[in-house]
């Protein structure tokens, strides 16, 4: 795997290290989007990443408080593979208050696929579980546009925290096919994750952002598994869709509660799509720590088919 931070574009070449059993991983995605993010605000901020800080000399670390990918049914992450290179421009980083960031990233050539990251200056004022904003006090802003308002990915955050998620809410950033109206209810459940300290925390002591999302996973393949989705298609499910809202983080000692639920239908009888919301809970105090969507794709098997009827004949009968 190669990478490059150049001015205007982030190239990957796909290798083992960014790939999962289905084509390209959200997660090690997102863990070379979050450093491209930080390199750029170091580089055009005239500040080391870890040399930021506020008027009170806190260390400042531009954690992340909302993620969006957006692709398309028929091109998911497993579209992109082995060997694969991947040329992504960058909107310029704007900020608002000196506080928040927000920036896009967009493939260049075999998209549509964007990802959308806003940040905000936090330091910890008592540990993981008590986070405080503050602006830098040694980084330059002059190559960054200012906004003259809040990004609006806050509002959507706010909205998805009240609603428990955040499909749909307005500005979603790419068409999608209609799914089929007879859609199926997998259910819903909890899943308790223990975190990982060795694991699962950046070099910050945060539990990673980028993280969240197999902690996500794990919780989807238990629901999907008390469904007896088959094997096959449980491994081949890719993201087109995911929004994510973070609200806090938590000590490495913790746990989380992560509440899942999703639905299904099929799209032109060759793709199962899927529809997930989660929201995660600290064990310790049960605060809401993150509120996520997102919309998953599978090829549709034989398999597949007789199992999706059998949940709508079931949904019918008990509706």
């Amino acid at each position: 795997m190669e990478t490059q931070v150049a001015a205007e574009y982030f190239t990957l070449e796909l290798g083992m290290t960014l790939l999962g059993r289905s084509g390209l991983n959200e997660s090690a995605l997102l863990k070379l989007i979050g450093d491209d993010r930080w390199q750029t605000l170091s580089r055009i901020g005239g500040v080391r990443t870890s040399q930021i800080r506020d008027a009170f000399d806190n260390r400042l670390y531009a954690t992340f408080c909302f993620v969006e990918m957006a692709l398309t049914p028929e091109r998911p992450l497993s579209a992109y593979d082995e060997n694969d290179q991947l040329n992504f421009s960058r909107s310029d980083l704007s900020h608002y208050s000196r506080v928040y960031l927000d920036g896009k990233y967009e493939l260049a050539e075999g998209g549509p696929f964007e990802i959308r990251c806003t940040n905000v200056f936090i330091y910890q004022l008592a540990g993981p579980q008590q986070l405080k904003m503050a602006p830098p006090e040694n980084l330059n802003f002059d190559a960054m546009v200012e906004l003259p308002a809040q990004p609006d990915s806050l509002g959507l955050c706010r909205a998805a925290k009240a609603e428990g998620s955040f499909h749909g809410l307005e500005g979603q950033a790419t068409e999608r096919p209609a799914p089929d109206p007879k859609e199926v209810d997998l259910g819903s459940r909890q899943v308790t994750y223990t975190i990982d300290a060795d694991r699962d925390a950046n070099g910050a002591g945060l539990i990673y952002f980028a993280n969240f999302v197999c902690f996500l996973d794990c919780a989807e393949r238990a629901l999907l598994n008390d469904c007896q989705m088959p094997s096959a298609l449980v491994d081949a499910r890719s993201p087109y869709w995911r929004r994510s809202g973070y609200f806090g983080n938590a000590q490495v000692t913790d746990r989380l509660h992560i509440q899942i639920s999703g639905k299904a239908s099929i799209l032109n009888d060759s793709l199962l799509l899927m529809a997930f919301d989660y929201r995660v809970n600290r064990a310790s105090d049960e605060k809401m720590i993150l509120v996520s969507s997102s919309r998953k794709a599978a090829p549709l098997d034989d398999a597949g088919r007789e199992w999706i009827a059998k949940l709508k004949s079931e949904d019918t009968t008990h509706g």
